[in-house]
């Protein structure tokens, strides 16, 4: 039960950083997904929790955390890449990655 509430705070915390203007960056989307990660197999090998991270709804909120920040690091990569692109062509990928 309390590992619930850990991770929920966490994603909250990581959310809300990814969404102020200016807060992301790449090492955001490694900690947060290393975090979700290494987090999620290591409760998957306890006997008594099994396959309930996965299918949880308490854990679900912090899943979509991280398939957001796998997005937003894919428009990164894709801005990084396309340097010389104008800034119009950027926030038409992230339209089209987000819709």
């Amino acid at each position: 039960g309390g590992y619930i509430f850990v991770l929920n705070m966490i994603g909250v915390h990581a959310l809300l950083l990814a969404l102020i203007p200016g807060r992301y960056n790449s090492n955001l989307h490694r900690a947060y997904s290393l975090f979700f990660i290494i987090g999620t197999i290591g409760a998957i090998q306890v006997p008594v929790v099994g396959l309930a991270p996965l299918k949880s709804l308490e854990q679900l909120g912090p899943m979509g955390v991280f398939f957001l920040l796998q997005l937003l690091e894919l428009c990164a990569m894709n801005k990084r890449a396309n340097k010389d692109k104008p800034a119009e062509y950027h926030q038409a990928f992230m339209v089209k990655v987000f819709v």
